[in-house]
């Protein structure tokens, strides 16, 4: 379902940047006073539909992902360490739906409305600590960013550890 549900959030997106463009373009430009927008488009509105459903269910394929990162003991003891590393990334840990939370998952969002709102609320990045392997997934460029961040923050840990 949820699936289906970034596809259907996706199709609205592109659909509302696609008409600002083609609204900006045809208002700014000189043209035929009896020309209207929708007529640029006469004969090929099945191709641009096709375009923008096929767009759409590809998009949450590419553009979400899962991530493991080796991360070893003490996941729920450093849940706080950890979540304050991403903080600095603009990543807050959500708030828990139904009042308890896991201590192996931690769950964290973007901080800013503005950019919650262009990504239609689907910016959450959940950390899932199984077996001394933690598993990032949200958005594919996300995914990345705290998966290296908490890479880095393991070396630097090891490295600290063995000057000790």
């Amino acid at each position: 379902m949820r699936y289906f549900i970034r596809s259907v959030k996706c199709l609205v997106l592109v659909a509302i940047l696609f008409t600002i463009v083609v609204l900006a373009m045809f208002y700014l430009s000189e043209h035929d006073s009896s020309l209207r927008p929708w007529d640029l488009f006469c004969g090929n509105w099945k191709k641009i539909i096709l375009f923008f459903v096929a767009y759409a269910a590809v998009y949450p394929l590419i553009g979400y992902s899962k991530r493991d990162v080796p991360f070893g003991e003490g996941f729920s003891a450093r849940r706080q360490e950890i979540a304050n590393l991403l903080r600095q990334m603009n990543l807050v840990p959500s708030s828990p739906e139904n009042g308890t939370v896991a201590p192996n998952v931690l769950k964290l969002h973007n901080n800013s409305g503005f950019v919650r709102v262009l990504r239609l609320f689907e910016d959450t990045v959940t950390l899932t600590e199984n077996e001394g392997i933690v598993t990032v997934e949200g958005q594919r460029k996300d995914v990345v960013r705290v998966s290296m961040r908490l890479e880095d923050y393991l070396r630097k840990r090891a490295e600290n550890q063995e000057q000790q």
